[in-house]
């Protein structure tokens, strides 16, 4: 136990403890996707009220979207963006109380892919690497409580490669101190990734150092960040 309080770090990140805060999705950036000052509060009753010496040093932002396509999902509606500015600025008073505990913080960046909905806000199209459906769902924010659509192929990922380079900036310039990389859960990377859902027959699809190659390109983009 004596170890948590211990110094370590993170790639180049130092930490005063080993305590780190995981990504938890909440829907708390109501009545918008910009963070505000409940998800304020949130934060410095985290840093503020637990033990000095077990306070986590170390937090991530949970699901934070890179575009208008990549926010809202089933059960999280009011997830946080990362691509405008007023998100950067909402942020920065964010990390200004991280940072002013002695702790760091990650942006978790976020794009849903086929697990979402055209008729939720700003969600037209739906990207996918194939226009395969996921099953279940229940989208309760909308009539009928429909499950997921079928999606649009994405011809070429490339732009939206250029989105997480954009929203790598943003969490830069909103004060996180770097950023991680959501490629699970069954969301856009998973999506490139599993041969089931990614039907390309070119350079995005078919070997796994093709169906991984939109993995590798965005992580790589949010190094040179």
């Amino acid at each position: 136990m004596s170890s948590l309080s211990t110094p370590t770090t993170l790639g180049a990140v130092e930490i005063r403890n080993r305590n780190v805060m995981s990504a938890l999705t909440r829907s708390r950036s109501l009545p918008t996707n910009i963070p505000n000052e409940t998800m304020w509060n949130i934060i410095n009753s985290v840093l503020m009220e637990a033990q000095a010496s077990l306070s986590p040093r170390a937090l991530s932002s949970a699901n934070n979207s890179i575009n208008y396509h990549a926010y809202c999902r089933t059960e999280w509606p009011h997830t946080p963006g990362i691509y405008t500015a007023e998100h950067v600025a909402a942020w920065r008073k964010i990390t200004d109380v991280v940072h002013a505990e002695s702790a760091k913080i990650f942006s978790q960046l976020w794009h849903l892919g086929r697990a979402n909905h055209p008729d939720m806000p700003e969600q037209i199209p739906v990207w996918a690497p194939s226009t395969i459906a996921a099953r279940g769902g229940k989208f309760r924010t909308l009539p009928g409580q429909p499950g997921y659509a079928t999606p649009t192929e994405l011809p070429d990922p490339w732009f939206i490669i250029e989105q997480y380079k954009k929203a790598a900036i943003n969490a830069k310039e909103a004060g996180f101190d770097g950023v991680e990389f959501h490629g699970a859960n069954g969301y856009l990377p998973h999506q490139f990734f599993d041969s089931t859902t990614n039907k390309h027959t070119d350079m995005w699809g078919g070997s796994i150092e093709n169906r991984i190659r939109f993995i590798r390109e965005a992580v790589e983009v949010l190094i040179s960040v």
